[in-house]
């Protein structure tokens, strides 16, 4: 009976902070991943000039850094520093890829014309949601911070946790919105008239952004219910649901957007800003900009 306590206290030694041996041959397999695929933004944003593809560019290297920096954790599993790092930036990028959904579905209500569609004015739709990420990123990245100072770990994870549920909260409300633009879209004659302007349909878009809000939620539900149970919770001390919940959705999510890509369905040099000033009454008016 000592022996078998002496062994599972070595093993725990071994594993250092993490509750578990974490892999470090995944890790690389995943930093590959997502940093190929970062790489590949990069070219299609330059590329097709669409540069409000920023936040899912910066998301994609800190997921590539996150993983890089697991792998240091894996090797060195004492260390706190590693730790740190590789927990922040793994959590934080889904806000930024979700501040790219918001943007583009503001640009998709301007596209087609028909303001009455959403249950908000169109120029505003990306401000609204991207306020309600940035609380959200700034909660979660404060929350982890405060996770590097042992004295202060649990109140860092209790603000991680309020983070999560203003991402969720946020997220839930432009489900709806979308899904009510959608449905009156649908119904409408000025579906019709919507000129084409690439390769790829609004609504081809559109449901792209619907399927990644589906996984990232999902991913929340996964971190809202890891992060509640504790460090020492069932899904927090068995690796495999981090890769299941969160590194695999987040890379499809990301990966997602490669095949049906704004800049395919926008017109050329499409501009918010600008838009904004053609709006006359219950008309935007589209033009190409130089």
């Amino acid at each position: 009976m000592a022996a078998g306590n002496t062994t599972t206290t070595a093993e725990e030694s071994a594993n250092g902070i993490y509750p578990y041996k974490p892999n470090s041959f995944i890790c690389i397999v995943f930093a590959a991943l997502f940093g190929g695929s970062m790489l590949y933004h990069i070219f299609q944003m330059i590329r097709k000039k669409t540069w409000f593809y920023t936040p899912l560019v910066v998301g994609s290297l800190m997921m590539t850094l996150g993983y890089v920096a697991r792998y240091f954790s894996a090797k060195s599993p004492d260390d706190l520093m590693p730790y740190i790092a590789q927990s922040l930036f793994i959590i934080l990028p889904p806000s930024l890829y979700a501040a790219t959904l918001y943007m583009i579905f503001g640009r998709i209500v301007v596209l087609v014309n028909n303001p009455k569609a959403s249950i908000i004015q169109p120029t505003k739709v990306t401000k609204i949601f991207v306020i309600g990420d940035v609380i959200a990123f700034l909660l979660q990245s404060g929350g982890g911070g405060m996770m590097a100072q042992s004295s202060n770990a649990d109140m860092g994870q209790k603000i991680i946790l309020g983070g999560l549920f203003v991402q969720l909260l946020f997220f839930g409300f432009f489900l709806i919105a979308s899904l009510i633009f959608y449905k009156r879209m649908r119904s409408s004659p000025a579906r019709f008239t919507i000129p084409a302007y690439g390769t790829r349909t609004w609504v081809a878009l559109l449901k792209l952004l619907f399927a990644a809000a589906a996984l990232i939620i999902l991913r929340c539900i996964f971190r809202v219910i890891e992060f509640g149970q504790g460090h020492d919770g069932y899904l927090a001390s068995h690796e495999v649901y981090m890769y299941l919940f969160d590194a695999f959705p987040m890379f499809v999510v990301q990966a997602m957007f490669h095949f049906v890509h704004a800049g395919d369905v926008f017109p050329p040099n499409f501009a918010m800003g600008k838009l904004a000033n053609d709006s006359k009454g219950d008309d935007i008016f589209l033009q190409d900009r130089a």
